[in-house]
């Protein structure tokens, strides 16, 4: 894991996480928590390690992927625990110690835990969400090669085949919408909309009205070809997707 200054770019300072690649990391408070194909990583701001943590390699071999694949799959953070996938898992770490404090079987997760009201692990079988005790509040058989995203009311986005809003609560589908292809970037979600990367840019409407309910689609933009492995990113009012051609910013969100 490489450490870049902000203002020129030069490299700070490099960090060995794992023996392999280093799946993604997140920054709380000023610490790094990172995840690599065989441990879970805390460094301090000055790169002193606090601990590591063990895990298996997760199944990109398997289903012939290739480790390029793994480009986010960064642990979430909360104040009571770092949840990060292991490789048949959804694994809950002590945020002080590393200690692995439960560990709930989930068919071959390969992408991002997602913390909302519940933790969010999706899989190559199926999609489960899980109570901060560890308890299982529901699973679906919903297969996703991208991690969930969660709104503020709880609602779970998943692409599986189709792009799935469910119910915090129950894991039932509220409406479904088709995209051309399934990969591995996560949808975004704004106030109102979900942006898909799906070989293009799609927004669909979160409002319910109905399972299939029409119109659900609100735009695309099919001239900008976006990189399948990450997803976009809402800032200063824009889109900001990574195409073929580099960094492209879209038009203003205002209200999306």
């Amino acid at each position: 894991m490489t450490i870049l200054a902000l203002s020129d770019g030069e490299v700070v300072d490099t960090y060995r996480v794992g023996d392999r690649r280093t799946y993604g990391a997140t920054v709380v408070s000023g610490d790094v928590y990172a995840r690599s194909a065989t441990a879970c990583v805390r460094l301090g701001p000055d790169g002193t390690e606090r601990w590591r943590q063990p895990l298996e390699a997760l199944s990109y071999e398997e289903y012939r992927l290739g480790d390029d694949t793994a480009t986010q799959v960064a642990p979430a953070v909360t104040d009571d625990g770092v949840y990060v996938p292991d490789y048949d898992s959804l694994v809950k770490l002590d945020p002080a110690s590393g200690e692995e404090r439960w560990r709930v079987p989930v068919d071959t997760p390969y992408a991002a835990s997602v913390v909302g009201d519940s933790i969010v692990q999706t899989g190559w079988q199926e999609t489960v969400a899980v109570e901060p005790s560890g308890d299982v509040r529901w699973r679906r058989d919903l297969s996703s090669r991208a991690a969930a995203a969660v709104a503020a009311d709880g609602d779970v986005y998943v692409v599986a085949g189709d792009l799935h809003e469910l119910d915090a609560e129950t894991g039932e589908t509220n409406w479904q919408a088709h995209v051309p292809t399934e990969n591995t970037a996560a949808p975004v979600v704004t106030d109102e909309n979900v942006l898909v990367e799906c070989e293009d840019l799609r927004a669909f409407r979160r409002e319910a009205n109905g399972l299939l309910g029409p119109e659900r689609e609100r735009w695309r933009v099919s001239s900008v070809q976006g990189a399948t492995l990450s997803s976009p990113v809402i800032a200063a009012g824009r889109a900001f997707i990574v195409g073929a051609t580099g960094l492209v910013a879209l038009r203003s969100t205002e209200n999306a």
